[in-house]
């Protein structure tokens, strides 16, 4: 038999008992302390997820991204880690006769010629903000990497350059007499590959023409002729120039930012014809800034084009007629897609830099060489994958080609008539130079910045799920102390006590529908 839970008092009344108002208050607190924990685990997470983890981070990053001695990156970057490959495709002209004759040139292909590259750069001074420096490049030649024809005794034939140069001063007023060296030359020459690109060749007629009477000047003050011509002559295991950069103590989005090229903030007067071209601006290419957004501009650098890159709108003034469309410019600036580059490099050689099969040229720069692919907008093109919030380079690809300006000249007739030869723009080397972040530095990058992030955001729904949890349970102890939940299981329970008294109707066979479907006999 069970308890009696209450009691009469002395008017007749009956008073509760202690037990149901103690057991109501446990569920109450209960209910009340699940809701509490619900709130906690809910503002936290939302704290973490929108504010603790994304601070930590982005400290954690503004931290590293200071370039001091001693430090991770400041090894990483004094002798980066980063899978380097240089290939090399080389162009031989395969008509140079016709094309004095007027004909357009006509190109074979061969490559590509690989080189493992290696890079240093090597610290001058650092302190007050800024990192001194030369950058060393090392390539050898990587025989088994190359096409199977590919040595570096292979043959071809390219423009001269020297003929070029003495064509430039005898299509000048002051010096026509550099025209008559034209006969002891040729406006092409057979040279080998590794000549051509490291080691230099000996032009085989500049000796015989320095040593002509008045010429001697000529090639050593006017022209500037060096004693061997290489298209990365002295460039192997050696610094072009010293660069200075903000080394981000300062401020995380300055690192990297270049100063100064060679101790001046403006690249030499004569380089370019507009102030604007001169400026350095941007990085120079092995340092990036973190934080960078998408809509950011990034601007490198490039001492090879004498520029940053990402400039836009300017050119040198020439006389060069290589193309109708120059006419159209008062300066005769060279079609669209192509940098003149002469004027930075030493005795000024008639150089112009492309994208690789003249991408992005006009169809005129493209028709008028036999022998070219068709440009490829993915791989002729310059990429840097960047990750964004560190500025970790992760793939970067530069594609370049190398042109030799082929010019008739002005009014050249005699001793050598020039007039039948066509212009042009020849292609020599197509460069595809390209840097892979290396394993150890993939697996840290993912470690440290991917993977704790990961393991930090997974705390983040682990709170905001505790707290939806504990919020359904408190939801659950209010309705049952509030007797709602008990009346639900009591309802729900006779209802079924209901169905189970009542039963199902008897079967009653339908037999017109089995007469129908079996049939009368």
């Amino acid at each position: 038999m069970s308890s009696v839970s209450s009691k009469k008092d002395s008017a007749g009344g009956t008073i509760a008992s202690g037990t149901s108002s103690k057991g109501t208050t446990k569920w109450k607190i209960l209910s009340g302390a699940l809701i509490l924990a619900a709130l906690l685990f809910f503002v936290f997470g939302l704290l973490l997820w929108f504010k603790l983890i994304p601070d930590t981070i982005e400290s954690s990053i503004r931290q590293n991204a200071q370039l001091l001695p001693d430090t991770r990156m400041w090894k990483k970057w004094a002798n980066p880690p980063y899978i380097f490959k240089f290939r090399v495709w080389v162009y031989s002209v395969k008509n140079p006769d016709q094309i004095m004759a007027g004909a357009k040139p006509e190109l074979s292909q061969m490559g590509p010629y690989t080189f493992d590259k290696k890079m240093e750069n090597r610290v001058v001074t650092s302190g007050n903000g800024t990192v001194t420096f030369k950058r060393i490049a090392v390539y050898t030649f990587n025989e088994s990497d190359s096409c199977q024809t590919c040595i570096l005794g292979n043959r071809v034939w390219i423009p001269n350059m020297v003929y070029q140069k003495f064509v430039e001063a005898a299509s000048t007023n002051d010096l026509k007499m550099a025209a008559s060296t034209l006969i002891s030359q040729t406006a092409f020459l057979a040279v080998e590959v590794g000549e051509l690109l490291f080691e230099g060749y000996k032009d085989p007629f500049l000796d015989k023409i320095c040593e002509i009477f008045l010429m001697n000047f000529v090639c050593e003050s006017i022209l500037d002729l060096p004693d061997r011509i290489g298209l990365f002559f002295e460039a192997n295991n050696t610094g072009r120039g010293t660069y200075e950069v903000k080394d981000g103590t300062s401020r995380a989005e300055d690192l990297g930012k270049l100063v100064s090229y060679d101790g001046r903030n403006m690249t030499e007067a004569g380089w370019w014809s507009d102030e604007n071209a001169r400026i350095l601006r941007g990085t120079e290419g092995s340092l990036f800034p973190p934080f960078i957004q998408k809509t950011d501009r990034i601007y490198v650098f490039v001492i090879e084009l004498c520029r940053r890159e990402e400039n836009k709108g300017f050119c040198n003034p020439t006389e060069k007629i290589l193309f109708p469309s120059q006419n159209e410019t008062e300066e005769h600036c060279l079609p669209k897609g192509l940098l003149e580059v002469s004027k930075c490099q030493r005795s000024n050689p008639p150089i112009v830099i492309s994208m690789p099969n003249f991408l992005y040229a006009d169809d005129e720069v493209k028709n008028s060489i036999i022998g070219l692919n068709k440009s490829d907008p993915i791989a002729d093109s310059i990429y840097v994958d960047i990750e964004p919030r560190t500025g970790v380079v992760l793939y970067a690809q530069r594609r370049s080609q190398v042109n030799v300006e082929l010019w008739s000249g002005v009014n050249l007739t005699f001793p050598v008539n020039l007039s039948k030869m066509r212009s042009a723009l020849v292609p020599i080397i197509s460069v595809h130079d390209d840097a892979f972040i290396d394993d150890e530095s993939l697996y840290e990058l993912k470690s440290e910045l991917f993977d704790a992030e990961w393991w930090a955001y997974t705390m983040a729904k682990l709170l905001l799920a505790l707290s939806f949890i504990a919020l359904v349970l408190a939801a659950l102890v209010a309705l049952y102390w509030s007797g709602v939940l008990k009346d639900l299981c009591r309802m729900r329970k006779k209802s079924k006590i209901v169905a189970t008294k009542n039963g199902l109707p008897p079967y009653r066979p339908n037999t017109r529908s089995q007469s129908i479907a079996y049939g009368m006999p």
